[in-house]
Order: structure tokens, then C-alpha cells, then sequence
């Protein structure tokens, strides 16, 4: 009974290391737009540019928790595994954007919400073109 159990997990352990092998993985099915020193630049570029909002620590927080949420779902949008059309692509982002904007309005003052949609486009623009869409 022993040698049964043992024969069945060795040889589960060798199809189950067939099957992940096969799979991409995590990194190989990543896409990067942007290098990571086009990362670092913009990302001193972007809290350069919040400074112009005012936000007290707790505005700044969870202003800082919504981005990164938000970026990091965006940045898994062109995954070699996701196999998007561009149409199905933009309209998962612009859902994704839409429901970053609520989080976002309900945080901002109507002024603070500009500044962000202004720093943000900027941004968008700039992931726009390595994605190679345009914004309709």
C-alpha cells in the first residue's frame, strides 16, 4: 500500500511539473511598456506633480493606495496570457479608469480631481502611444 501512495505521488509530481512547465510563466507572460528607468522618471515626474494638490497624509495615502491598485491591474491588461483584442483591450481599461475615477471623486475636492486628471492624461498619453491606441 506504501509503494502504491509513493508510485502515485512521484508520478503526479511529474505531471504536474509537465503541465507548469508548459505554462508561461509569471515574467515571460509580463509585458513591460515602459524601461525601468522610464518607470523611475516618471514616477518622480508623478509625485513631483501630485505636490501641486495639497493633500494632507491621509489624502496622500489613499490617494497612493487607489494608484497603485489601479496601476497595477492596467499594467496586467497586455498580458501575453490575457490575448486581448485592442477592443476588448481599451474596454478593459477605460472600465478600469472609470471605477479608478469614482474611487478617486470621492476622495477630491472637485480642484484636487482636475489637477489629478490633468497629472494622470499626461500619463495615459504616454502609455498610449507604447500601447499603440489612440484615446476615442
Amino acid at each position: 500500500m506504501t509503494r502504491i501512495k509513493i508510485f502515485l505521488c512521484i508520478t503526479g509530481l511529474f505531471i504536474f511539473s509537465s503541465i507548469t512547465a508548459q505554462e508561461l510563466s509569471k515574467e515571460e507572460r509580463k509585458v513591460e511598456i515602459f524601461s525601468s528607468e522610464e518607470k523611475d522618471n516618471l514616477q518622480l515626474w508623478f509625485n513631483d506633480e501630485v505636490k501641486r494638490m495639497d493633500l494632507n497624509e491621509e489624502e496622500m495615502s489613499q490617494y497612493s493606495s487607489i494608484i497603485v491598485y489601479y496601476v497595477a491591474k492596467i499594467a496586467r491588461l497586455d498580458d501575453k496570457d490575457k490575448d486581448y483584442s485592442p477592443e476588448r483591450f481599451k474596454k478593459e481599461l477605460n472600465s478600469l479608469l472609470a471605477r479608478q475615477d469614482k474611487d478617486l471623486e470621492d476622495l477630491f475636492t472637485p480642484e484636487q480631481f482636475e489637477i489629478h486628471k490633468e497629472i494622470y492624461g499626461e500619463f495615459l498619453r504616454s502609455a498610449y502611444r507604447r500601447w499603440g491606441i489612440t484615446n476615442d
